[in-house]
């Protein structure tokens, strides 16, 4: 896989709510994921507060 697919696949994790996994996935590939890593890991950031966010509402 190319950078952009590894890319692509922690948005697929992220966007299906599989957090532990997307890290795990960014923490295995961080060196192919190259200029995208930081990208990576601002998704999770954004997901971390997502689900803080639906946490304030149950």
């Amino acid at each position: 896989m190319n950078a952009s697919e590894l890319f692509d696949k922690v948005k697929g994790l992220v966007s299906g709510g599989n957090l532990d996994d997307a890290k795990s996935f960014i923490e295995d590939h961080k060196d192919e994921l190259g200029d995208y890593l930081e990208q990576a890991k601002g998704l999770l950031d954004g997901g971390d507060l997502l689900d803080k966010a639906k946490d304030l509402f149950k």
